[in-house]
Protein backbone atom coordinates (compact mmCIF):
# COMPACT_ATOMS: atom_id res chain seq x y z
CA UNK A 1 0.00 0.00 0.00
CA UNK A 2 2.80 2.43 0.95
CA UNK A 3 4.64 1.63 -2.27
CA UNK A 4 1.51 2.31 -4.30
CA UNK A 5 1.12 5.76 -2.64
CA UNK A 6 4.75 6.60 -3.33
CA UNK A 7 4.34 5.64 -7.00
CA UNK A 8 1.23 7.81 -7.34
CA UNK A 9 3.00 10.70 -5.58
CA UNK A 10 6.04 10.46 -7.91
CA UNK A 11 3.82 10.39 -10.96
CA UNK A 12 1.93 13.46 -9.70
CA UNK A 13 5.17 15.39 -9.13
CA UNK A 14 6.45 14.58 -12.64
CA UNK A 15 3.12 15.58 -14.15
CA UNK A 16 3.07 18.82 -12.15
CA UNK A 17 6.58 19.74 -13.28
CA UNK A 18 5.63 19.01 -16.89
CA UNK A 19 2.48 21.15 -16.65
CA UNK A 20 4.32 24.04 -14.98
CA UNK A 21 7.00 24.01 -17.66
CA UNK A 22 4.47 23.75 -20.47
CA UNK A 23 2.38 26.60 -19.10
CA UNK A 24 5.29 28.87 -18.19
CA UNK A 25 6.64 30.95 -21.08
CA UNK A 26 9.21 32.39 -18.70
CA UNK A 27 10.65 28.95 -18.08
CA UNK A 28 10.74 28.18 -21.79
CA UNK A 29 12.37 31.52 -22.65
CA UNK A 30 14.94 31.09 -19.88
CA UNK A 31 15.87 27.68 -21.21
CA UNK A 32 16.18 28.92 -24.78
CA UNK A 33 18.14 32.03 -23.74
CA UNK A 34 20.62 29.97 -21.77
CA UNK A 35 21.33 27.81 -24.81
CA UNK A 36 21.48 30.58 -27.45
CA UNK A 37 23.43 33.29 -25.63
CA UNK A 38 26.46 31.19 -24.71
CA UNK A 39 27.82 31.18 -28.31
CA UNK A 40 27.22 34.92 -28.47
CA UNK A 41 29.19 35.38 -25.25
CA UNK A 42 32.05 33.37 -26.77
CA UNK A 43 32.03 35.79 -29.70
CA UNK A 44 32.79 38.59 -27.19
CA UNK A 45 36.39 37.36 -27.06
CA UNK A 46 36.90 38.36 -30.71
CA UNK A 47 35.70 41.96 -30.22
CA UNK A 48 38.27 44.70 -29.66
CA UNK A 49 38.21 48.40 -28.85
CA UNK A 50 39.98 50.59 -31.41
CA UNK A 51 41.71 53.81 -30.32
CA UNK A 52 43.54 56.38 -32.44
CA UNK A 53 46.35 58.80 -31.63
CA UNK A 54 46.31 62.03 -33.64
CA UNK A 55 49.12 64.53 -34.36
CA UNK A 56 49.81 67.35 -31.92
CA UNK A 57 48.13 70.66 -32.57
CA UNK A 58 49.66 74.07 -31.84
CA UNK A 59 47.95 76.58 -29.55
CA UNK A 60 47.74 80.26 -30.42
CA UNK A 61 50.77 80.95 -28.21
CA UNK A 62 52.84 78.44 -30.18
CA UNK A 63 52.89 75.71 -27.52
CA UNK A 64 51.86 72.17 -28.51
CA UNK A 65 48.44 70.93 -27.50
CA UNK A 66 48.52 67.17 -26.96
CA UNK A 67 45.75 65.11 -28.50
CA UNK A 68 45.43 61.95 -26.42
CA UNK A 69 44.22 58.69 -27.88
CA UNK A 70 40.50 58.43 -28.26
CA UNK A 71 38.09 55.55 -28.59
CA UNK A 72 36.93 55.72 -32.19
CA UNK A 73 35.31 52.36 -32.91
CA UNK A 74 34.95 48.71 -32.13
CA UNK A 75 36.56 46.00 -34.22
CA UNK A 76 36.35 42.27 -34.79
CA UNK A 77 39.16 39.72 -35.24
CA UNK A 78 38.17 37.99 -38.45
CA UNK A 79 40.83 35.31 -38.96
CA UNK A 80 43.76 33.49 -37.36
CA UNK A 81 46.28 35.84 -39.02
CA UNK A 82 45.32 38.64 -36.62
CA UNK A 83 43.32 40.65 -39.14
CA UNK A 84 40.79 43.05 -37.58
CA UNK A 85 37.94 44.75 -39.44
CA UNK A 86 36.75 48.11 -38.15
CA UNK A 87 35.36 51.39 -39.50
CA UNK A 88 37.66 53.73 -41.42
CA UNK A 89 36.27 57.12 -40.41
CA UNK A 90 38.08 57.70 -37.11
CA UNK A 91 41.40 56.40 -38.45
CA UNK A 92 41.82 59.05 -41.13
CA UNK A 93 44.66 61.38 -40.16
CA UNK A 94 45.82 59.43 -37.10
CA UNK A 95 49.49 58.61 -36.45
CA UNK A 96 49.01 55.51 -34.31
CA UNK A 97 46.30 52.91 -33.74
CA UNK A 98 45.89 51.11 -30.44
CA UNK A 99 43.68 48.10 -29.82
CA UNK A 100 42.37 46.75 -26.52
CA UNK A 101 41.14 43.18 -26.47
CA UNK A 102 38.21 41.85 -24.47
CA UNK A 103 40.77 40.28 -22.13
CA UNK A 104 42.34 43.68 -21.37
CA UNK A 105 45.47 43.47 -23.54
CA UNK A 106 46.45 46.76 -25.18
CA UNK A 107 48.73 46.77 -28.18
CA UNK A 108 49.64 48.65 -31.35
CA UNK A 109 47.81 47.73 -34.54
CA UNK A 110 49.05 48.15 -38.11
CA UNK A 111 46.73 49.71 -40.67
CA UNK A 112 46.79 47.52 -43.78
CA UNK A 113 44.20 49.39 -45.81
CA UNK A 114 40.91 51.27 -45.79
CA UNK A 115 38.01 51.82 -48.17
CA UNK A 116 35.98 55.01 -47.94
CA UNK A 117 33.10 53.67 -50.03
CA UNK A 118 32.27 50.99 -47.45
CA UNK A 119 33.83 52.87 -44.50
CA UNK A 120 35.78 49.78 -43.50
CA UNK A 121 39.44 49.39 -42.59
CA UNK A 122 41.65 46.36 -42.09
CA UNK A 123 44.14 46.22 -39.19
CA UNK A 124 46.60 43.57 -38.06
CA UNK A 125 47.51 42.63 -34.51
CA UNK A 126 49.60 39.73 -33.14
CA UNK A 127 47.95 36.40 -33.89
CA UNK A 128 47.84 35.38 -30.23
CA UNK A 129 46.20 38.60 -29.02
CA UNK A 130 42.59 37.46 -29.45
CA UNK A 131 40.76 34.51 -31.02
CA UNK A 132 39.18 34.78 -34.46
CA UNK A 133 35.41 34.86 -34.74
CA UNK A 134 33.59 32.11 -36.63
CA UNK A 135 32.00 33.06 -39.97
CA UNK A 136 28.38 32.37 -40.82
CA UNK A 137 27.69 30.99 -44.32
CA UNK A 138 26.34 33.76 -46.60
CA UNK A 139 23.18 31.73 -47.16
CA UNK A 140 22.28 32.16 -43.48
CA UNK A 141 22.00 35.95 -43.76
CA UNK A 142 18.22 35.97 -44.14
CA UNK A 143 15.67 38.68 -43.51
CA UNK A 144 13.82 37.83 -40.31
CA UNK A 145 16.77 36.08 -38.67
CA UNK A 146 17.59 36.87 -35.05
CA UNK A 147 20.99 38.52 -34.65
CA UNK A 148 23.07 40.32 -32.00
CA UNK A 149 25.11 43.51 -32.29
CA UNK A 150 28.34 42.90 -30.35
CA UNK A 151 30.67 45.83 -29.62
CA UNK A 152 33.19 47.06 -27.06
CA UNK A 153 33.18 50.36 -25.17
CA UNK A 154 34.95 51.66 -22.07
CA UNK A 155 32.52 49.54 -20.03
CA UNK A 156 33.55 46.35 -21.83
CA UNK A 157 31.95 44.13 -24.45
CA UNK A 158 28.17 44.00 -24.70
CA UNK A 159 25.61 42.55 -27.07
CA UNK A 160 22.12 43.67 -28.03
CA UNK A 161 19.55 41.44 -29.75
CA UNK A 162 17.75 42.43 -32.90
CA UNK A 163 16.35 41.12 -36.15
CA UNK A 164 17.45 41.45 -39.75
CA UNK A 165 14.75 43.46 -41.47
CA UNK A 166 16.10 44.28 -44.91
CA UNK A 167 18.95 43.91 -47.36
CA UNK A 168 20.07 46.59 -49.79
CA UNK A 169 22.23 45.53 -52.73
CA UNK A 170 23.92 48.66 -54.05
CA UNK A 171 26.48 48.97 -56.87
CA UNK A 172 29.39 49.63 -54.50
CA UNK A 173 28.29 47.61 -51.48
CA UNK A 174 25.46 45.69 -49.92
CA UNK A 175 23.91 46.59 -46.57
CA UNK A 176 21.88 44.60 -44.08
CA UNK A 177 19.56 46.40 -41.69
CA UNK A 178 18.73 45.30 -38.16
CA UNK A 179 16.28 46.61 -35.60
CA UNK A 180 18.81 47.38 -32.87
CA UNK A 181 20.26 50.92 -33.00
CA UNK A 182 23.89 51.29 -32.02
CA UNK A 183 25.71 53.88 -29.94
CA UNK A 184 28.75 56.00 -30.77
CA UNK A 185 31.91 53.90 -30.84
CA UNK A 186 30.03 50.67 -31.57
CA UNK A 187 30.61 50.96 -35.31
CA UNK A 188 33.08 48.32 -36.39
CA UNK A 189 31.55 45.77 -34.04
CA UNK A 190 30.14 42.46 -35.16
CA UNK A 191 26.66 41.33 -36.09
CA UNK A 192 26.46 37.66 -35.11
CA UNK A 193 23.81 34.97 -35.34
CA UNK A 194 22.56 32.80 -32.49
CA UNK A 195 25.57 30.49 -32.98
CA UNK A 196 27.93 33.42 -32.42
CA UNK A 197 29.04 33.44 -36.07
CA UNK A 198 29.89 36.63 -37.95
CA UNK A 199 27.03 37.85 -40.14
CA UNK A 200 28.29 41.37 -40.81
CA UNK A 201 30.29 44.36 -39.52
CA UNK A 202 28.42 47.38 -38.11
CA UNK A 203 29.05 50.67 -39.85
CA UNK A 204 26.35 52.98 -38.45
CA UNK A 205 22.67 53.83 -38.10
CA UNK A 206 20.36 54.28 -41.05
CA UNK A 207 19.06 57.49 -39.50
CA UNK A 208 22.58 58.86 -39.88
CA UNK A 209 22.54 58.76 -43.68
CA UNK A 210 20.12 61.67 -43.97
CA UNK A 211 21.23 63.51 -40.84
CA UNK A 212 23.38 66.61 -40.81
CA UNK A 213 24.83 65.71 -37.43
CA UNK A 214 26.76 62.60 -36.48
CA UNK A 215 25.99 60.07 -33.79
CA UNK A 216 28.91 61.36 -31.79
CA UNK A 217 27.30 64.80 -31.65
CA UNK A 218 23.90 63.42 -30.73
CA UNK A 219 25.39 61.10 -28.13
CA UNK A 220 22.74 58.41 -28.19
CA UNK A 221 21.45 55.52 -30.22
CA UNK A 222 18.74 56.09 -32.77
CA UNK A 223 17.42 54.65 -36.00
CA UNK A 224 18.24 51.12 -37.10
CA UNK A 225 21.75 49.74 -37.36
CA UNK A 226 23.16 48.69 -40.68
CA UNK A 227 26.15 46.52 -41.52
CA UNK A 228 28.19 45.20 -44.44
CA UNK A 229 27.22 41.51 -44.85
CA UNK A 230 29.67 38.62 -44.67
CA UNK A 231 29.53 37.86 -48.41
CA UNK A 232 30.86 41.38 -49.15
CA UNK A 233 33.44 41.26 -46.35
CA UNK A 234 35.46 38.33 -47.69
CA UNK A 235 36.49 39.89 -51.05
CA UNK A 236 36.83 43.29 -49.38
CA UNK A 237 39.35 41.94 -46.86
CA UNK A 238 41.35 40.33 -49.66
CA UNK A 239 41.60 43.65 -51.52
CA UNK A 240 42.51 45.63 -48.41
CA UNK A 241 45.24 43.15 -47.48
CA UNK A 242 46.67 42.99 -51.02
CA UNK A 243 46.27 46.54 -52.30
CA UNK A 244 45.74 48.67 -49.20
CA UNK A 245 42.37 49.66 -50.67
CA UNK A 246 39.74 48.46 -53.11
CA UNK A 247 40.62 48.99 -56.80
CA UNK A 248 37.74 51.02 -58.23
CA UNK A 249 37.06 52.32 -61.71
CA UNK A 250 38.07 55.86 -62.68
CA UNK A 251 36.60 57.81 -65.61
CA UNK A 252 38.23 61.20 -65.08
CA UNK A 253 35.32 63.63 -65.08
CA UNK A 254 33.89 66.25 -62.76
CA UNK A 255 30.10 66.18 -62.66
CA UNK A 256 26.99 67.80 -61.26
CA UNK A 257 23.26 67.18 -61.52
CA UNK A 258 21.94 67.86 -65.00
CA UNK A 259 18.96 67.42 -67.31
CA UNK A 260 17.85 68.27 -70.82
CA UNK A 261 14.42 69.75 -71.58
CA UNK A 262 12.71 69.64 -74.97
CA UNK A 263 11.43 73.21 -75.55
CA UNK A 264 9.37 72.08 -78.55
CA UNK A 265 7.54 69.51 -76.47
CA UNK A 266 7.10 70.97 -72.94
CA UNK A 267 4.96 68.03 -71.81
CA UNK A 268 7.76 65.56 -72.56
CA UNK A 269 9.63 64.55 -69.38
CA UNK A 270 13.16 65.97 -69.13
CA UNK A 271 16.07 63.62 -69.74
CA UNK A 272 17.93 63.19 -66.48
CA UNK A 273 21.64 62.59 -66.23
CA UNK A 274 24.90 64.06 -64.94
CA UNK A 275 26.36 67.17 -66.53
CA UNK A 276 30.11 67.04 -67.17
CA UNK A 277 31.80 70.19 -65.86
CA UNK A 278 35.42 69.18 -66.49
CA UNK A 279 37.34 66.34 -68.11
CA UNK A 280 40.81 65.15 -67.12
CA UNK A 281 43.12 65.53 -70.11
CA UNK A 282 44.13 62.15 -71.58
CA UNK A 283 41.93 60.34 -69.06
CA UNK A 284 39.48 57.58 -70.04
CA UNK A 285 36.56 59.99 -70.63
CA UNK A 286 38.73 62.36 -72.68
CA UNK A 287 39.90 59.50 -74.91
CA UNK A 288 36.28 58.39 -75.38
CA UNK A 289 35.36 61.84 -76.68
CA UNK A 290 33.46 63.21 -73.68
CA UNK A 291 33.85 66.93 -73.13
CA UNK A 292 32.67 69.57 -70.64
CA UNK A 293 29.01 70.39 -71.21
CA UNK A 294 28.01 66.85 -72.19
CA UNK A 295 25.17 65.10 -70.36
CA UNK A 296 25.96 61.48 -69.49
CA UNK A 297 22.67 59.59 -69.33
CA UNK A 298 23.60 55.88 -69.21
CA UNK A 299 26.35 53.52 -68.06
CA UNK A 300 26.29 50.03 -69.55
CA UNK A 301 22.76 50.58 -70.76
CA UNK A 302 21.43 51.64 -67.35
CA UNK A 303 20.14 55.18 -66.91
CA UNK A 304 21.90 57.41 -64.37
CA UNK A 305 19.80 60.05 -62.63
CA UNK A 306 22.16 61.70 -60.16
CA UNK A 307 25.85 62.23 -59.38
CA UNK A 308 25.65 59.68 -56.56
CA UNK A 309 24.10 57.10 -58.88
CA UNK A 310 26.74 57.73 -61.54
CA UNK A 311 29.59 57.63 -59.05
CA UNK A 312 28.38 54.36 -57.52
CA UNK A 313 28.14 52.65 -60.92
CA UNK A 314 31.62 53.73 -62.00
CA UNK A 315 33.27 52.91 -58.66
CA UNK A 316 31.64 49.46 -58.58
CA UNK A 317 33.62 48.51 -61.71
CA UNK A 318 37.20 47.29 -61.65
CA UNK A 319 39.98 49.19 -63.43
CA UNK A 320 40.36 47.88 -66.97
CA UNK A 321 36.66 47.10 -67.31
CA UNK A 322 35.25 47.98 -70.74
CA UNK A 323 32.27 50.24 -70.10
CA UNK A 324 29.56 51.45 -72.48
CA UNK A 325 28.73 55.14 -72.04
CA UNK A 326 25.94 57.19 -73.60
CA UNK A 327 25.84 60.98 -73.50
CA UNK A 328 23.99 63.84 -75.14
CA UNK A 329 25.60 66.83 -76.85
CA UNK A 330 23.62 69.39 -78.81
CA UNK A 331 20.52 67.17 -78.67
CA UNK A 332 22.38 64.27 -80.30
CA UNK A 333 23.20 60.92 -78.73
CA UNK A 334 26.81 59.76 -78.57
CA UNK A 335 28.11 56.34 -77.61
CA UNK A 336 31.56 55.01 -76.75
CA UNK A 337 33.14 51.98 -75.15
CA UNK A 338 35.85 53.00 -72.72
CA UNK A 339 38.25 51.10 -70.45
CA UNK A 340 38.26 52.52 -66.92
CA UNK A 341 41.59 53.11 -65.19
CA UNK A 342 42.73 52.95 -61.59
CA UNK A 343 41.73 55.91 -59.42
CA UNK A 344 44.90 58.04 -58.99
CA UNK A 345 46.37 58.17 -55.48
CA UNK A 346 46.02 61.97 -55.45
CA UNK A 347 42.27 61.71 -56.05
CA UNK A 348 41.90 59.07 -53.34
CA UNK A 349 43.80 61.28 -50.90
CA UNK A 350 41.56 64.24 -51.70
CA UNK A 351 38.46 62.13 -51.17
CA UNK A 352 39.66 60.91 -47.79
CA UNK A 353 40.60 64.43 -46.71
CA UNK A 354 37.19 65.72 -47.79
CA UNK A 355 35.41 62.84 -46.07
CA UNK A 356 35.71 64.58 -42.69
CA UNK A 357 34.36 62.98 -39.55
CA UNK A 358 31.51 61.01 -41.06
CA UNK A 359 31.31 60.16 -44.77
CA UNK A 360 28.10 58.20 -44.08
CA UNK A 361 26.39 61.36 -42.84
CA UNK A 362 27.56 63.24 -45.91
CA UNK A 363 26.08 60.96 -48.56
CA UNK A 364 23.69 63.70 -49.69
CA UNK A 365 26.32 66.42 -49.30
CA UNK A 366 29.02 65.10 -51.60
CA UNK A 367 30.81 67.73 -53.62
CA UNK A 368 29.20 67.39 -57.01
CA UNK A 369 32.39 68.47 -58.75
CA UNK A 370 34.30 65.50 -57.31
CA UNK A 371 36.50 63.57 -59.73
CA UNK A 372 35.24 60.09 -60.74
Amino acid sequence: MGGHKRTKMAAWVVAAIFVLFALSPVARVAAVTASTLEPVRRAHESIVRVMAVYPLRTRDDGTPEPRPRAHVASGVVVDHQGHVLTTATGLIGCIEIRVRTAGGKELTAKLLGLDEATDLALLRIPTDAAPAILHAPPSSVRVGAKVFAVAQSSQGVSDAPGQLTWRYDEPVRSLIQMTTPIRPGNSGGAVVDEQGRLVGVLIGNLAEVHAADSLAAVGNARGSAFAVPIDDLVPLMADLARYGGVPRGFLGVSIQQGMVDDPEHPSTPAVMGVAVTDVLANGPAWKAGIRAGDLVVAVNGQQVNSPDDFMARIMALRPGTATDLMWIRSDKEHHARVALTQTPDSVLANRLEAAGASPRARVQERTEAEQH
